[in-house]
């Protein structure tokens, strides 16, 4: 657990230090005096006996007082000693700033498992190894070998990649933003980004939370932290490594619809977190935090004075979930008085490609003045009459005088706006390159804010995450799947082994024939599956050649009348647990990709929810004349989906497709469970 004296410890302890400037152990050392850290300060070296005029001590445990944080900063084959020195002196608190360890290679990785024998063994609050440190502004502390201007402010930045960590710091400077910690979680073989979260949720001095992760090792308890945590102070992450999905081999459609990063895409929609795409996203988020509205809404206001980005900013709107907002019959009227040149003035308004800085500001000051006005966005394109500079200097008090509203640009263009540009910064005006950027982001924050008010916090099953490692997948016994169905209330077809010739004489005719079995994935694509059966004379045929395929069974089913392919399964990945998944079904799922999905504890509600993101949700619920379909039957069976998925910890994926679904009703005929 993080604890206060962890972030902001009073003593500190520095293994490694050093009096060569060109080591990290002097690097961090300087940083550390720079900043202004008001605590005692320990230099740890075998050699030296005063480095930058503090009392050197050859080992941590030579210290007399007491110290709440040991930072190490050597050689990769020594950490683990000195590790064992800390815990001899009862330091709990440590930072491993050195690398040698699973990045770097088979050897690095036995030394990774050994530290983390040592974590277990003295219950060690670590953070690293390979990691760059952390900062807490507030109380002066730069335990990084980055250079970092100490500027208090209510973002904390998480960030796995020392690289990336190093290139925020840098950029938050440019920008002028202040920060209450930067944490880099290097290997994460002790603490983790969660272990962070809890901490940071306590914390009065962060209000936003942004994380950069390379990979979420414990999703079930992201999501339970984060769903409590975001109504209070919004939490971004950007996740790398979004292609896995690719490279891993799936066992059902379920599987290959359902994995790896959309998998993590579903935990983090659940958890309440904003989901970033790239650090593009990110500064952009963080800017526009800055200058964060009151509004209980996300309607946008636009001003520009040039009608094709107008036109093109506005349609980006829809896609993004944004809406414009609309003048006021009194709004409307002052702006027609004030701006004679604006024949008929609405939202988006088209100033004109003539206007100057008076017009712009006409045009603001009227509508900024509005009650019901948070978010507004001018547009400026260079043109013979445009004065940018002076129209961003208005633009800018304007920003003083409502700082309680959302004011971002876009200045459209090259060279001639760089002076424009820097006076808008000067102003802490957000000011985006093209006007695309700035819609996508003002959705994804507005977004945020309106799901946040109906988010529930989510509960970790102690069923989520239990998987056999180690153990072969294997398929389970077809008419056992159908019975599991059965178990949990999902309608399914009725399905019986055919053992001969006899057999088929019984049945009533259309049927299905199936040849089922450990080896068959997809039926359709192995030959295995044959409708329509009009008669026993043609049923007898198809079931001689299947029988002479080999080690399968064969099984018989009833034909299904007027209903809609569907699929419904779960997938339990290693990190979110179950998530569950409802899409367009046949043989063509894989195809079609119009899928929705959530995570384990989906209620009816929300099942709902996720049948209306498919694009086959109109012709669902009944388009151009036809009759609708049971989309009420279709949300119950991904309920019971969640409830199997949750009580049955030893089952890995489950399949059904199709899931017919009827005008009243709905049918499982095919499932397959992979434990």
């Amino acid at each position: 657990m993080v604890s206060k004296s962890f972030l902001a410890p009073k003593s500190i302890a520095l293994i490694g230090a050093s009096n060569n400037k060109k080591k990290l152990g002097w690097q961090i050392l300087s940083n550390l005096k720079a900043g202004g850290f008001k605590g005692k300060i320990y230099p740890v070296n075998l050699k030296e006996k005063n480095i930058a005029g503090l009392k050197a001590y050859p080992s941590v445990r030579d210290i007399k007082a007491r110290v709440d944080l040991a930072v190490i900063v050597i050689p990769a084959v020594f950490v683990l000693e000195e590790v064992k020195n800390c815990a001899f002196k009862k330091i709990r608190n440590i930072i491993i700033i050195s690398s040698g360890f699973a990045e770097a290679g088979a050897e690095g990785k036995m030394r990774e498992e050994e530290l983390k024998k040592l974590i277990s063994k003295y219950k060690l609050n670590l953070l690293g190894p390979n990691c760059l440190g952390l900062i807490c502004s507030a109380c002066r502390l730069n335990l990084t070998f980055a250079r970092a201007k100490l500027r208090t402010g209510g973002l904390a930045f998480i960030s796995q990649s020392g690289a990336i960590g190093s290139a925020v710091l840098d950029w938050l400077h440019n920008k002028n933003i202040g920060f209450s910690y930067f944490i880099s979680l290097g290997n994460k073989v002790g603490l983790k980004e969660n272990d962070f979260f809890e901490f940071l949720a306590r914390d009065k001095n962060t209000r936003f939370i942004v994380a950069y992760l390379e990979e979420i090792e414990e999703g079930g308890r992201l999501m339970e932290i984060v769903s409590r945590l975001a109504k209070r102070k919004p939490v971004a992450i950007l996740k790398a490594g979004k292609t896995k999905t690719g490279s891993v081999a799936a066992l059902s459609h379920t599987g290959s619809l359902a994995g790896s990063y959309r998998a993590v895409e579903t935990g983090l929609e659940r958890a309440g977190a904003i989901n970033i795409s790239n650090l593009e996203e990110m500064f952009s988020l963080i800017k526009i935090w800055q200058e964060k509205t009151k509004s209980e809404n996300g309607d946008l206001y636009i001003v520009s004075n040039a009608g094709g980005p107008l036109v093109m900013t506005a349609d980006l709107l829809e896609e993004n979930n944004l809406a414009l907002g609309k003048f006021s019959p009194e709004l409307a009227k002052k702006l027609k008085k004030s701006l004679p040149e604006v024949p008929n003035p609405a939202n988006p308004l088209d100033i004109l490609g003539d206007a100057g800085a008076k017009r712009y500001e006409k045009a603001l000051k009227l509508i900024l003045g509005e009650k019901n006005v948070y978010n507004i966005f001018i547009l400026l394109t260079p043109q013979t009459a445009t004065e940018a500079e002076a129209t961003a200097k208005v633009i800018g008090q304007l920003g003083k005088r409502y700082q309680e509203k959302l004011i971002c640009t876009s200045f459209i263009g090259g060279e001639s706006l760089s002076k424009a540009r820097k006076i808008l910064r000067q102003n802490n005006i957000v000011n985006f390159a093209y006007p695309e950027q700035a819609i996508k982001i003002f959705g994804k924050f507005f977004n945020h804010q309106m799901k946040i008010k109906n988010l529930k916090p989510y509960s970790l099953s102690k069923n989520q995450l239990v998987q056999n490692r180690g153990m072969k997948d294997e398929q389970m016994d077809y008419l056992k799947s159908f019975k599991i169905l059965k178990k949990y209330k999902i309608p399914a077809i009725g399905t019986t082994a055919v053992k001969g010739k006899s057999d088929l004489k019984k049945l009533k005719y259309p049927v299905a024939l199936k040849m089922v079995g450990p080896k068959i994935i997809h039926k359709t694509d192995k030959n295995s599956l044959v409708l329509n059966i009009a008669d026993v004379r043609q049923a007898e045929k198809i079931f001689k050649s299947f029988r002479d395929r080999g080690e399968n069974y064969i099984v018989t089913q009833e034909m299904i009348k007027d209903g809609f392919e569907m699929i419904v399964g779960f997938k339990r990945d290693e990190f979110f647990g179950p998530i569950i998944m409802v899409g367009t079904g046949g043989i063509y799922t894989e195809v079609w990709q119009d899928i929705a999905l959530e995570v384990d504890d989906v209620d009816y509600i929300r099942a709902q929810a996720m049948i209306k993101k498919l694009k086959i949700y109109p012709i669902l619920k009944g388009a151009r004349g036809h009759f609708g379909y049971d989309i009420k039957s279709l949300a119950q069976a991904i309920v019971n989906i969640a409830r199997l998925a949750r009580e049955n910890p030893g089952i890995k994926e489950v399949d059904i497709n199709p899931l017919f679904i009827k005008r009243k009703g709905a049918v499982a005929t095919d499932v397959r469970i992979i434990i």
